[in-house]
């Protein structure tokens, strides 16, 4: 095998000080639908090996590790790989990086990864698949333009010179689906593209069935209107995600080192909230989550830790290199983070006028700053009498400003790596183009 083979050579050379290895199979199915018919089904199996080599040096009695990373092709025979190995060794020579510890073989993993794409061949979920895509396609003025849907299976194994030797399997799959809707004189359009490891009927459907509903909502959109200063604007779906993933970046352990976050263990970073506090927690198994994995890319053993609790720091979080550099215990890099619902339900935000924002463009939040905006592509408007869709203009705020008076629904959802509130509503923000 190829993996015994690079070991075998790595063990025989010299000048390096370390190394690990990271190989991924993937196998996996893509269907591609056009109207209501598949158009293209194809597969794949393929396997990627990554080889990373670390060097260790000295300098002024300071000691540092350097590293360099390449893939190894299955072409290759021994010496197309020991020439590798010879030039990431050159490579990582020549970096001087903080030293820090490698990952270390130590307890099993706490669980692994559960999916239902492991009861059958990926193959046979095809029909099953294309029901729960046309399910909801019912509609006279509103359609499926087009869709693809990528099933992957992942199998990964990761070795290094400090004994770990790690293996596990996950699923991740992709959906993209284009809608469209027929309105007065033109045809709208919209598309989005969704992360899942699970397969459920119920939750494929209900996103085709939100999709043509935007695209029904935004064939009578009109320009967003000027709304009064102190106005609650609402985000819902994967904004929401984008939005809170500021505390996840700004409270891990390579954020601080950095310097690019000022978060201290026990700061109270929402001072002054008179809204919602945020509780936040890392879970590397989360169910739906195409980034649940019971170890990290250096085979560190990861299981669930909180890091925020009502708005105080409570720890940070990173990889075995990062929190050694912080001189903490290591988390391991988990990509999961969940948030907890709020004190009011979706029904009591909504109960005042309001400015829902449902989809953009391409919405951002700065790790570093808190900034965030973006293009307004659909809202819905509440004027406390009735409900309008509207398009056009643009939001932007801070999140730092804005989560003094920020709620969450006590409603959750799930989003790929992400669970946490529904919809968070907002005060201190800026439509712009209006």
């Amino acid at each position: 095998m190829m993996i015994e083979k690079v070991v075998s050579i790595l063990k025989n050379s010299t000048g390096l000080s370390g190394w690990k290895i990271n190989e991924v199979r993937t196998e996996s199915v893509e269907l591609f639908f056009v109207k209501k018919s598949l158009d293209t089904n194809r597969g794949k199996d393929v396997s990627h090996l990554k080889l990373t080599v670390y060097v260790d040096s000295s300098e002024d009695g300071k000691k540092y590790r350097g590293s360099s990373t390449s893939e190894i092709y299955p072409t290759m025979n021994d010496e197309d790989i020991k020439k590798v190995v010879k030039r990431l060794t050159f490579s990582a020579s020549l970096a001087k990086n903080e030293y820090y510890p490698l990952a270390r073989m130590s307890e099993k993993a706490k669980g692994n990864v559960v999916s239902n794409f492991d009861k059958k061949p990926l193959e046979d979920w095809i029909p099953d698949v294309i029901d729960a895509i046309y399910k909801n396609d019912k509609y006279k003025e509103g359609r499926i333009n087009s869709a693809e849907m990528f099933i992957n299976k992942n199998t990964t194994r990761i070795l290094n010179s400090e004994g770990v030797d790690v293996n596990f399997s996950g699923y991740s799959a992709m959906m993209e689906v284009v809608a469209n809707w027929d309105g007065k004189g033109e045809t709208v359009e919209v598309w989005d593209d969704f992360n899942f490891s699970n397969f459920d009927p119920e939750y494929i459907s209900g996103i085709v069935d939100s999709m043509l509903k935007k695209s029904k909502y935004k064939s009578t959109a009109v320009k967003t209107p000027k709304v009064k200063k102190g106005t609650p604007v609402i985000l819902a779906g994967n904004t929401v995600k984008t939005l809170l993933s500021y505390y996840y970046n700004q409270s891990a352990a390579s954020s601080v080192y950095n310097k690019i976050s000022a978060y201290k263990v026990g700061d109270d970073i929402q001072k002054d909230a008179e809204g919602d506090r945020l509780t936040l927690e890392l879970d590397p198994y989360v169910q739906n989550s195409t980034l649940s994995a019971p170890y990290d890319s250096d085979g560190y053993s990861l299981s669930k830790v909180g890091i925020i609790k009502d708005g105080v720091l409570k720890r940070n979080w990173g990889s075995v290199r990062f929190s050694h550099y912080l001189g903490i215990e290591p988390t391991g890099n988990i990509g999961n983070y969940v948030v907890s619902g709020g004190s009011k339900s979706i029904k009591e935000l909504k109960k005042d006028p309001y400015l829902e924002l449902l989809s953009f463009s391409d919405f951002q939040t700065d790790s570093i700053t808190g900034d965030f905006g973006g293009e307004i592509r659909l809202g819905l408007y509440f004027d406390g009498e009735k409900v309008t869709p509207v398009t056009s203009g643009s939001l932007s705020g801070n999140i730092v400003k804005a989560q003094k008076n920020m709620y969450f629904s006590k409603e959750l959802q799930e989003d790929d790596n992400f669970v946490g509130p529904k919809v968070v509503s907002l005060s201190d923000v800026s439509i712009a183009g209006a």
